[in-house]
């Protein structure tokens, strides 16, 4: 049965044989008494019937129709395709007939076959005219499709995939590498019962019910792919699984990391190719290959997968053995993708956020060139990057910036703001939060120190109506990031009145960014630059993202930041080194209740970091024992 093939643009140049010197009747249509021009008119159709039986979904019957034996040519030449994987043919009919008598004639037939996820195989086969009765027809003999394949023989293709290759650190450390894996199915049809697909839903996660429906529906004798595991996951399955009815494996390899969560959501995943990820994957993939899904593994598939290879013999129909091979093509090797990930930062951010009960993500950046370092989602492995995607209300981090609007308005460090319980706008009420007990007037340091809302709030008339965009965009964010992985910039729209401007003066309103973007506050503040985050070294755009921060503002927040530690919310993180952070808790509706998200940006020389805890009570209670948790692992 011919096989589905991907839909792709064919090119089937076929080029009109020569004839001879006599003039066609006046209908156009070839002299059936001149051999030459009715031999040229039925290899030139046959030719483009072949072309139309190897187009994908294409039949035979055209081509089969031509010949003396369509019973017997048609089969053979779907095999012939089907054998070759073929998913697209160019047949040119090559000079003039050569014609023996008025009923016997011959012309070459250049072919050019797309084997699919190999490449192009050319040959040369000749088409053998015949006259019988009043019409012309093609011998239906195996060499019309390929020299040699007469009666018996047939082609065998193989096809080799080069080893994948590794994605690796900053230091040229393989990240992932080729290991053992096993590929969990089921046999098509029936012979898997209602326990084996319990068995996959309980021990696999795999939904065992989809898993029914579709070896119900696939053809006979076919292995349904489940999911593919290590080697040493389906070791431990094995006494479980291994022996229930219709459950069938296959070994291979796989692209992995040192473990099933080590920076998953970043190096991404693997599984058998979709119409999706084929496409994905380009014209040399095959419906077969395990092929990137997700992250890195899938945004540089091709790059890591390098071209497979393939070769075609012509074997006996008898013995089996090979005559002669007919297509041989080398297969090229991937190429390293390498990234900006420290190996130890990575695996201590991701022992950090397993500490926390809520979902929460961990950013760490290299402050002078804004190069990812780590970059990692808990307390459970996700392949959703959250931590560079996710759009969230930054809260009081947003003070950061808030300072340098107001210092860029005028205000210094020491200049005096009152802290009172609530401040009302055009109607708004605002609050503190976390509990935070007005003061009276104190300096904007103070007011950043605590995380007072209403001090910062109440300077709002300050502001111009776009200078919280303008401020924003001094830290890099606003802006659209052309990372190799998908990465959220932030928006930081000017306000359409002054409440939205009150409201995003404390990161709330219409103000979100990723921790991505709120680590690369951190980074500004270290390194006086807002500098472009980079994941992927050489591919990813490098450089400043922003004119340097005013030297004056620069410094002040330095040293607002680290008196926050010493002397403010931030005070977990004391004695652990030179740290310099600002706390936030942002307000969100989740179901049509409001909950809270926890914050903290800051740095330790040139290390600048995020954390957010999704729920977090706040951003000292949540955020601040997973930073400091991560800060003990490394100096």
């Amino acid at each position: 049965m011919k096989r589905t093939a991907a839909i792709v643009s064919l090119s089937a140049l076929l080029v009109a044989a020569g004839c001879s010197d006599n003039t066609p009747d006046s209908g156009g249509k070839p002299d059936p008494n001149d051999e030459k021009q009715a031999s040229a008119a039925v290899v030139k159709a046959f030719a483009a019937g072949w072309v139309k039986a190897w187009a994908p979904d294409g039949k035979p019957t055209e081509a089969a129709a031509l010949t003396d034996n369509p019973e017997a040519f048609g089969p053979r030449l779907d095999d012939v395709d089907t054998a070759l994987v073929a998913q697209s043919a160019t047949v040119t009919p090559q000079g003039e007939p050569k014609c023996t008598d008025d009923s016997n004639c011959t012309q070459d037939l250049a072919v050019e076959a797309v084997l699919r996820g190999i490449g192009t195989m050319k040959w040369t086969s000749t088409a053998v005219a015949v006259k019988t009765g009043d019409a012309w027809k093609i011998k239906a003999s195996g060499d019309t499709i390929y020299p040699g394949l007469g009666e018996g023989n047939y082609l065998k293709r193989v096809r080799t995939l080069p080893p994948r290759a590794s994605i690796l650190d900053r230091t040229g450390k393989p990240l992932t590498a080729n290991r053992p894996v096993v590929i969990v199915g089921v046999a098509s049809g029936t012979k898997a019962t209602a326990a084996t697909y319990a068995a996959f839903t309980k021990n696999l996660d795999v939904d065992g019910a989809k898993l029914a429906k579709r070896a119900k529906a696939a053809p006979a004798g076919q292995f349904v792919d489940a999911i593919t595991i290590r080697a040493q996951e389906w070791d431990k399955l094995r006494p479980k699984m291994g022996n229930l009815p219709g459950v069938l494996t296959m070994g291979g390899t796989q692209s992995l990391p040192e473990s099933p969560t080590f920076a998953r959501s970043v190096i991404g995943t693997m599984k058998t190719a979709t119409a999706e990820t084929l496409k994905n994957a380009g014209p040399t993939a095959s419906t077969q290959d395990q092929v990137g899904t997700t992250g890195l593994q899938y945004a540089f598939q091709q790059q890591l997968a390098g071209t497979p290879g393939g070769s075609v013999a012509l074997r006996d129909g008898k013995t089996k053995m090979v005559i002669k091979e007919v297509f041989k093509q080398e297969g090229k090797a991937g190429t390293p993708v390498r990234t900006s990930l420290d190996t130890n930062l990575q695996r201590q951010a991701e022992a950090a956020l397993a500490t926390s009960k809520l979902p929460a993500s961990l950013v760490a950046v290299q402050a002078s060139t804004g190069q990812v370092l780590a970059a990692a989602n808990g307390p459970t492995a996700t392949s959703y990057n959250r931590a560079f995607q996710g759009h969230y209300a930054p809260g009081s981090t947003f003070k950061v910036v808030t300072a340098a609007a107001l210092m860029g308005a005028g205000l210094t460090a020491s200049s005096q703001l009152p802290c009172t319980n609530t401040i009302n706008v055009f109607g708004k009420s605002f609050k503190n939060y976390d509990g935070l007990a007005p003061y009276g007037t104190g300096s904007l340091e103070k007011a950043f120190n605590t995380s007072c809302n209403t001090a910062f709030i109440s300077q709002h008339g300050k502001l111009p109506a776009d200078g919280m965009t303008k401020a924003a965009a001094m830290f890099g964010l606003g802006q659209e990031l052309k990372s190799a992985v998908p990465a959220y910039g932030g928006e930081v729209p000017a306000p359409k009145d002054v409440v939205a401007e009150s409201a995003s003066m404390i990161g709330q309103g219409t103000v979100t960014a990723s921790p991505l973007g709120v680590a690369m506050i951190g980074a500004t503040v270290k390194h006086g630059t807002a500098m472009k985050p980079v994941l992927v070294l050489g591919k990813d755009p490098a450089g400043p993202a922003a004119e340097p921060l005013p030297p004056a503002t620069a410094n002040a927040l330095r040293t607002m930041m680290r008196t926050t530690v010493t002397n403010g919310t931030a005070a977990v993180l004391a004695g652990n080194g030179t740290v310099a952070a600002k706390t936030g808790t942002a307000e969100v509706v989740e179901g049509g209740k409001v909950v809270t998200n926890g914050w903290m940006v800051g740095y330790r020389g040139d290390v600048a970091f995020a954390v957010v805890v999704e729920g977090g009570a706040s951003g000292a209670k949540a955020a601040g024992p997973i930073l400091k948790n991560w800060l003990a692992r490394f100096r």
